[in-house]
């Protein structure tokens, strides 16, 4: 890899560590690192464009250096790379203040339509007719998962149902650069790395924190409680805050993973057997907002009957 590293970016480092499927190294006193691009080609420049507005904004993203050829991808045995120069201890874990950091720094940052994810009742309804449509296909192979499967895609409806009402308001609301999927315990590496950044409202990567500390059995109800102290939303933003919170990304995630990338079957037991107490919490959050707001949040009857 020196030598391909040399001759598409003119940097000759002495050493390179080779650590899942990246390569990391350092050249004059600057840390880089050299990845795979595992998102479609298209994506590249719209990435870069928003790389650079973010650089601008003083945020610590790592800054994505185009090769000899003035291109984002950089083909080496046919696989595409990116270079990255890190301005981070990659290592450090990320606290829910760091993404707070980059979610409020990055507000209304021009992104092209093809980096969008706003659009959540679009993609979501997509994602349950697939799912809808190969239960049939793989009942035999995964039948715990197809048995599952059903109440997920109903909780995905009433998160549908309840980020529509929400995008009837009129009241305007903020973009910013959010992450594809973030992890609570995840390090500082992924979170300012732009490989995995989609432009969306500000509320979906809070949400999937906290949806993540949730199932890595963290305090979820106190660090919500902790964002809404020290970061205003408006009434339009709470709902969808909600809204997000109800869509099963956490189980749909897992599904991907058992069905195209053979993860045990039985690793979706990790969420099923904790989706009485998932639902207690939605309980909780739902009294939370409605307290904090004194306004009408809407209530998803049955999780609130069986939670009683």
């Amino acid at each position: 890899m020196k030598n391909q590293i040399a001759f598409y970016y003119s940097l000759h480092p002495k050493e390179i560590a080779h650590l899942n499927d990246k390569y990391f190294f350092e050249y004059l006193g600057n840390n880089y690192a050299l990845e795979p691009f595992g998102r479609p080609v298209s994506e590249a420049d719209s990435l870069y464009k928003v790389n650079r507005q973010m650089i601008s904004r003083n945020l610590l993203v790592h800054e994505i250096i185009l090769n000899n050829e003035k291109n984002v991808i950089t083909y080496i045995n046919n696989i595409p790379y990116v270079l990255m120069e890190i301005y981070v201890n990659k290592n450090a874990r990320i606290t829910l203040a760091d993404v707070c950091h980059i979610n409020n720094n990055s507000i209304n940052i021009e992104c092209d339509s093809v980096i969008a994810r706003y659009d959540w009742v679009f993609l979501w309804e997509a994602k349950n007719d697939y799912f809808e449509a190969q239960i049939n296909e793989i009942g035999k192979k995964y039948p715990n998962l197809c048995n599952y499967v059903n109440y997920y895609i109903g909780l995905a409806e009433n998160a549908i149902s309840y980020v529509r009402f929400a995008m009837q308001l009129e009241s305007q609301i903020q973009t910013s650069i959010c992450h594809k999927r973030i992890d609570c315990s995840g390090t500082l590496y992924s979170l300012y790395n732009p490989l995995n950044y989609v432009c969306d409202y500000k509320v979906r990567d809070i949400c999937e924190y906290v949806k993540n500390a949730f199932f890595c059995n963290k305090d979820a109800f106190d660090i919500v409680c902790t964002y809404f102290k020290n970061n205003y939303l408006s009434y339009k933003e709470a709902l969808l805050f909600y809204g997000r919170l109800l869509y099963p990304s956490y189980f749909f995630d897992l599904y991907d993973d058992i069905v195209n990338k053979d993860l045990k079957e039985n690793k979706i037991e990790d969420v099923v057997n904790k989706s009485d107490a998932y639902e207690i919490f939605l309980v909780n959050v739902y009294m939370y907002l409605s307290k904090i707001y004194n306004k009408y949040i809407p209530a998803i009857d049955w999780i609130i009957k069986k939670a009683i």
